[in-house]
């Protein structure tokens, strides 16, 4: 029998492993995914000789939103070609006030006329001497009220009310004029404490009174964001239903989807007020402003810059729109989007405010209380 002839140990080798199977070959093709991956994420690429970068899903609101931050408040473009307001009641039949002797609010106040006056779709349609076919095309539905040379007058509109947060009758479970919880609280809302059920708005609506600017209280330096209201009832019976014109979204500057931003209102105060409140001194409240608006100096600062990269089309790293819902509203006063209501009385304070409003760049829409006011005209004329 003969031997067998054996290979050299060195040529003995277990069955051979495709090279695709491999652990060796399987970490490189990983590593050449992940870098090819890591490259397409960040190569910037070029068409028509243009460098963009990849655009975020939510381009086109980002966009939006810059282009809104310093335009102009204001009401809508079609606001006066409007065929309805947006406060009519569905049901509310039209009226005719005829022989009344109307104070029109013109001529600087001096202008009445002796007519009729047609109201429909909560708007103003006629004044004066009104076309009897224009009349007859209303039929029977329309109400007639003869007026026999009464007045009628635009509706008085309260700049400075607590009507609703400060309830009549004055009970501790309907005070909510004022927050003590600091100085600076631009993040406030005085519709958050309107009460319906005040028995002011019949007092005030029997004295002529039809528009409130409903404020917070006195009791700190920024004492919160004002609404104005309208004080017929609704059928709603909410304090929301109540409003003239609500800004944005009600919770923050958001104008996504608006042409351009609405008018906001802002309480602010200073003396001896907040002084008094937190047993502080004029110079604690002057610093509280000055921090307060410092950072929403810093805020605003970081979205212009944000924005101006995003209008530039600089998308890399962009990340989030810097915003910080505690002080948006704040930003909006630096961007001029917001009526700054001052309460303040002596000429130091109005000295103060003035200063604070140049270091700041904001303007002030009305001091409130100014009883030192005639003192130094000159000085409220160099505010911001």
């Amino acid at each position: 029998m003969e031997e067998s002839h054996k290979l050299p140990s060195h040529y003995s080798h277990r069955r051979s492993r495709p090279l695709l199977h491999s652990p060796l070959f399987k970490f490189v093709l990983v590593a050449i995914a992940l870098g090819t991956f890591s490259f397409l994420n960040n190569v910037k690429f070029s068409w028509e000789g243009s460098t963009t970068a990849s655009l975020p899903i939510n381009a086109a609101d980002i966009l939006h939103k810059c282009s809104l931050l310093n335009a102009e408040p204001g009401p809508p473009a079609d606001f006066y070609s409007r065929t309805q307001s947006d406060r009519f009641q569905p049901g509310t039949p039209p009226t005719l006030i005829k022989n009344a002797t109307i104070w029109t609010g013109r001529v600087s106040g001096h202008e009445t006329i002796i007519g009729d006056l047609l109201l429909d779709q909560g708007i103003i349609q006629e004044v004066g001497d009104i076309s009897q076919a224009i009349i007859d095309a209303y039929g029977q539905q329309l109400v007639v009220v003869d007026a026999a040379g009464a007045w009628v007058s635009p509706g008085i509109v309260d700049m400075h009310s607590h009507l609703g947060v400060d309830s009549a009758p004055s009970l501790s479970g309907a005070e909510d004029g004022n927050s003590f919880k600091g100085l600076v609280l631009p993040w406030l809302r005085s519709l958050d404490g309107l009460n319906t059920h005040d028995e002011a708005y019949r007092l005030s609506v029997s004295g002529g009174v039809t528009t409130s600017l409903i404020l917070p209280g006195s009791a700190d330096a920024i004492g919160g964001q004002a609404f104005v209201i309208k004080l017929r009832p609704t059928a709603d019976r909410s304090s929301s239903s109540m409003l003239l014109e609500p800004p944005f979204s009600l919770n923050n500057s958001d104008t996504e989807h608006l042409s351009r931003p609405r008018w906001r209102q802002m309480k602010h105060a200073c003396g001896e007020n907040p002084s008094r409140v937190y047993s502080g001194s004029r110079m604690d409240t002057i610093w509280a402003f000055r921090q307060g608006y410092e950072k929403a100096r810093k805020i605003k600062d970081s979205q212009d810059q944000y924005c101006a990269k995003a209008l530039s089309n600089q998308w890399n790293h962009l990340g989030d729109f810097p915003e910080d819902l505690q002080w948006e509203a704040l930003v909006d006063v630096l961007r001029g989007h917001v009526k700054v209501h001052n309460h303040c009385y002596e000429a130091t304070d109005l000295d103060g405010l003035v200063r604070l409003t140049n270091e700041f760049k904001f303007p002030i829409a009305a001091f409130h209380h100014a009883h030192e006011a005639y003192l130094v005209p000159n000085l409220i004329k160099k505010a911001y």
